[in-house]
């Protein structure tokens, strides 16, 4: 049985244990979640057991759970799964704890989850579980290297706990001083990769991303209403093949195609200091881009024809990025232009016939587009996560089945589009996002991923979201709080029974922002401006050295002055009055000799004394607590200073 006393380090490798488990639980799936949990509850089990084989089965039993994370990890080598397999190992290991020298192995891999944990994920609840890791770790290195358990009281706990606090300092240092290299080694793929916005849209390619409630990125920006729905673009789809899939024209092929059909005429720019962006790991190189803003950063490329945003660098790590208004008008040739009517020539006839019959009817390509708006609106259109697949059919979803999401309605406009000659593209991204009224944020999930479609007129790019003409009560089911669900539940009393959990959500939101964007924040070079602010110019270095020599002259200069003071002046005050007292001629006895000298009153008397000279008779590092050091002090003064 498991005693609670943190001074055991048995107990600590059991706190530790349960806190590795909370550190992952939040990152895997359910059946991942299961799988540790029984992991859990053997590793306690057989840890309390001994027999013959432990070793044995604790061995197969780690190669099956190779085995098992890694088809749980859909048969990818990627940092969750090492993660995985680093908590698998501390369970297996955590079951084989016998001996004392046992627990340094298991130790040790509790510290390396915990960094990997604090390195990969920075959020407020991974960084505090990861530090209370690694103070535990601290503690329990400290009692494994003891020679006998200590009882958990205050005294011994402070001490601990002191001594584990005391590595911050030197942590802070490292932190402030030292360079921060980023893990940015790509060998594997990884599950991240089902964030963001697939490589080609089709009928039903947002299915699988869209129920997800991830955090992709947060954006904050004081100069904007909060009220405003925002869209951030990633990708632009502007092709559709023969399979009726939309694909993207890589921006290198463009330029090469049409160098001379477009050219920048006006720039606008516009420093907007408070306007930033958190994005969150994916292990891919896009950017959530806002229209008429760009980021401050050199590791960014402007895709000037999309209008999109890559990085040079797999983001494999949260950042912090800056943004400032920047408008570009583009001008456009008529040979570039054509190329966003081009379409296969396998289309649909009827929706051929659609198109000519209401462009024809139609005052101008505006009236037109807003005739397709309308059918959607009027005419039974239904948007539900899960419609009936088949294929790439927008002639059977046009005219039959009507039911559909987003890239539905976003790929059937831009076709009707170019039925009727007019240049469109299909833009995704993220719409909406969920506001902090606290931290004043917006907070965008997986769920929040959207397609819309931009068409050409009158020499822009105009923005059309054909999925906000369905009505609201044919808004079947939707994981984007952004689109109105008809529900006849009672919404009031549903809402006034989650306010409060809610609100605490907000805030619990609000506190892992400030978190994540005050350690991102510090990056290298806040590193490199903290060192010269404060350690390149010549006084501040000397002060802080001077400040350093001083505290540590201030800390072993009253160390001396209490071990001269107790044991060359109070003690030696105290045994001469006894000595006076009872009449002890010999200076050659020692301590132990003259306590049993005294009669039984005066040893019950000063009983705490002699035991706390004896505990210090051989130690310069007095251990004595701030109040028996004033009532030692006042008892030897008093008995040495009476008349008796």
């Amino acid at each position: 049985m498991h005693k609670f006393n943190l001074i055991n380090y048995n107990f600590t490798a059991l706190i530790m244990l349960l806190l590795s488990f909370l550190l992952v639980i939040n990152e895997v799936d359910l059946k991942s979640n299961l799988f540790f949990f029984l992991l859990l509850f053997f590793s306690i089990f057989q840890k309390n057991l001994n027999y013959k084989f432990k070793k044995v089965f604790s061995s197969i039993l780690s190669i099956a759970t190779i085995y098992i994370l890694f088809v749980f990890n859909d048969y990818t080598l990627s940092k969750e799964y090492f993660i995985n397999l680093i908590l698998g190992l501390i369970f297996l290991k955590y079951s084989e704890l016998e001996k004392k020298e046992h627990q340094y192995f298991f130790n040790f891999s509790c510290v390396f989850l915990a960094i990997s944990s604090l390195i990969y994920g920075q959020d407020l609840i991974s960084s505090t579980l990861s530090f209370i890791i690694i103070i535990l770790s601290i503690i329990h290195l400290y009692t494994l290297n003891q020679t006998k358990i200590l009882h958990l009281n205050i005294k011994n706990l402070f001490r601990y706990l002191l001594f584990a606090l005391s590595i911050l300092p030197v942590i802070a240092i490292v932190y402030f001083t030292f360079p921060r290299a980023e893990l940015n080694i790509k060998l594997f793929e990884t599950k991240k990769n089902q964030l963001g916005i697939p490589d080609k849209i089709s009928l039903g390619s947002f299915q699988d991303i869209s129920d997800s409630d991830e955090t992709v990125f947060i954006y904050t920006n004081s100069n904007e209403d909060i009220d405003k729905k925002f869209y951030f673009r990633v990708k632009i789809f502007d092709k559709m093949t023969s399979n009726k899939d939309w694909i993207n024209t890589e921006y290198r092929l463009m330029l090469s195609k049409f160098k001379n059909d477009f050219r920048i005429i006006k720039t606008d720019n516009k420093d907007i200091s408070d306007a930033s962006l958190i994005i969150f790991p994916h292990d891919k190189n896009w950017v959530p881009k806002l229209n008429d803003y760009n980021y401050i950063n050199k590791d960014l490329n402007l895709n000037l024809i999309n209008n999109t945003i890559t990085s040079n660098k797999i983001l494999s790590n949260k950042k912090s990025y800056k943004l400032f208004f920047e408008r570009k008008d583009i001008s456009y040739q008529e040979n570039m232009i054509k190329y966003y009517t081009q379409l296969p020539n396998n289309v649909s006839p009827l929706m051929k016939e659609w198109a000519n019959i209401n462009l024809a009817n139609s005052k101008n390509k505006k009236d037109y587009l807003n005739n397709i708006l309308e059918e959607f609106k009027n005419n039974n259109f239904y948007y539900s996560l899960t419609p009936l697949a088949k294929g790439n059919d927008y002639e059977n979803f046009f005219f039959n089945s009507k039911t559909g999401y987003c890239e539905y309605y976003a790929g059937t406009f831009a076709l009707l589009a170019r039925l009727a000659g007019i240049p469109s593209r299909i833009v995704t991204g993220y719409y909406g996002g969920s506001y902090n009224d606290i931290g004043k944020f917006y907070t965008f999930k997986q769920q929040d991923a959207h397609s819309w479609v931009e068409i050409f007129l009158n020499n822009n790019w105009i923005r059309y979201d054909p999925t906000l003409s369905i009505p609201n009560e044919n808004i079947l089911e939707s994981n984007n709080t952004n689109f109105e669900i008809n529900n006849t539940l009672n919404q009031t009393s549903l809402e006034t029974s989650e306010d409060g959990i809610n609100k605490i959500g907000v805030y619990f939101e609000y506190m892992n922002y400030v978190w994540t964007n005050s350690f991102l924040k510090y990056d290298e070079k806040s590193r490199e401006n903290f060192i010269k602010k404060n350690l390149a110019n010549t006084d501040n270095l000397k002060i802080i050295i001077l400040l350093f020599l001083l505290l540590t002259f201030t800390f072993y200069s009253l160390k001396l002055i209490t071990f001269i003071y107790y044991k060359k002046i109070l003690y030696p005050l105290f045994f001469n009055k006894l000595k006076n007292r009872y009449k002890i001629i010999s200076n050659h006895m020692t301590h132990q000799e003259i306590f049993k000298s005294l009669d039984k009153k005066d040893q019950k008397k000063f009983q705490n004394l002699f035991d706390n000279y004896e505990k210090n008779k051989f130690d310069r590092n007095i251990k004595i607590s701030l109040k028996n050091f004033y009532v030692i002090n006042l008892q030897i003064l008093r008995y040495a200073l009476s008349r008796k």
